[in-house]
């Protein structure tokens, strides 16, 4: 098991055509957009409107209260509500905001705009990553896979899977299941499900 997961992080690594990490609009009902805003607030004035399906969204690393994050779209900049971004579209596309864990050992990972903070409580240590890839699996659309490093060398690869996922400890499902890989620890797998903003 650990060699195929091994292999798929491997094929993943070798199809990347970018290391930067690219949001699609997401929870935009067809028809209505999101509004790219001047400054974080929503009542500024717009820059440019996204639809609802658009993708190519960029991040500077900037953010504000209200889980503003300001971003680049059709080389236009302003700021943008990030509970309106994740990636990819359609239906395997995956939230911005997740959140997810396991049991036996018990662990989190959050994932957020740009970054993502690992609980390794079997562990006792928590680790602040910044996400640097985010792609489908070529031949499994509803497989993600999520990259993302820290100074000085871990790093961290979330594979998440739109599929029915139990935590083995209650009777909640989960819409995704996970399988981590932190720097320095075992294979780690559990259950994901949309996130709140922070």
């Amino acid at each position: 098991m650990r060699a195929a997961i091994l292999f798929l992080i491997s094929l993943f690594t070798a199809a990347a055509a970018s290391a930067d990490v690219v949001y699609s609009v997401a929870d935009v009902r067809p028809g209505d957009t999101l509004n790219m805003r001047v400054r974080p607030d929503p009542r500024a004035p717009v820059v440019i409107t996204i639809p609802h399906d658009g993708t190519g969204i960029g991040l500077t690393g900037k953010s504000a209260p209200g889980d503003w994050v300001e971003a680049t779209y059709n080389r236009k900049r302003g700021w943008v509500n990030a509970r309106f971004l994740g990636f990819g579209t359609g239906r395997y596309g995956l939230p911005a905001y997740m959140d997810c864990s396991g049991t036996e050992p018990f662990w989190s990972i959050a994932v957020m705009p740009n970054i993502a903070r690992a609980d390794l409580i079997f562990a006792e240590k928590r680790y602040f990553f910044k996400l640097n890839r985010a792609e489908q699996a070529m031949n499994h659309s509803d497989i993600w896979h999520l990259k993302a490093s820290a100074r000085p060398g871990g790093e961290m690869s979330l594979i998440v899977r739109h599929e029915t996922c139990s935590d083995g400890m209650s009777d909640t499902r989960y819409p995704f299941s996970a399988i981590a890989i932190i720097s320095g620890h075992n294979v780690i797998a559990g259950c994901c499900r949309r996130g709140g903003p922070r």
